[in-house]
């Protein structure tokens, strides 16, 4: 089965392999800027409150990676976020049965918060997947993400994913497929 992310930094990780947040430094600007993302949930502007809050959602988030189920299909979509990551980010797969058979997951986690963002969206709806079967494959609705109730949230509110923990804390360049290379759009817009 396999899994899949969009990136922008292939070059990168084709040398280097796919690292969670807990590989980089917490003062560098990389990881700022992912923390600076959860601000809203963890309550904070403060980095460390903001990885405090992360790693006691579930044990190991700080070493985990999000990846969705399936590729989102190519056309435009209302949600400007997601209409620049389907046109121009990398995807990358995995393949979750050799990641678990090598011992590079430990534990698979979905968030789903389709349900709660517009009731309560302070409440991420995270949930252990106790077995690979539990993986949701039906067909996601990305369009779901450019309607007015969701637009003004970011699409992972909308898009079922799934936290991979990582038993060291990255995936190797040689366990990594490149699936769609955007980096020739990408030049073109720069």
């Amino acid at each position: 089965m396999k899994v899949y992310l969009y990136t922008y930094n292939y070059e990168k990780i084709k040398e280097e392999g796919y690292k969670s947040l807990a590989m980089f430094d917490k003062n560098s600007e990389h990881c700022k800027n992912i923390l600076r993302t959860h601000r809203h949930s963890a309550k904070s502007e403060n980095l460390d409150d903001i990885l405090a809050y992360l790693e006691k959602t579930f044990d190991g988030r700080l070493r985990s990676i999000c990846v969705v189920a399936e590729i989102a299909p190519i056309e435009d979509y209302k949600h400007p976020y997601l209409n620049h990551l389907v046109h121009y980010a990398d995807v990358l797969s995995f393949d979750l049965e050799q990641l678990i058979k090598e011992g590079l997951i430990e534990a698979i986690y979905c968030k789903d918060i389709r349900k709660t963002i517009l009731t309560d969206p302070n409440f991420e709806n995270i949930y252990k997947i106790n077995s690979i079967e539990e993986i949701d494959l039906t067909p996601c609705n990305w369009k779901l993400c450019g309607t007015e109730k969701y637009i003004p949230y970011s699409p992972w509110a909308t898009i079922k994913h799934y936290f991979l923990v990582l038993t060291k804390g990255f995936i190797p360049p040689e366990y990594i497929t490149l699936e769609v290379d955007n980096s020739k759009k990408r030049a073109i817009e720069a």
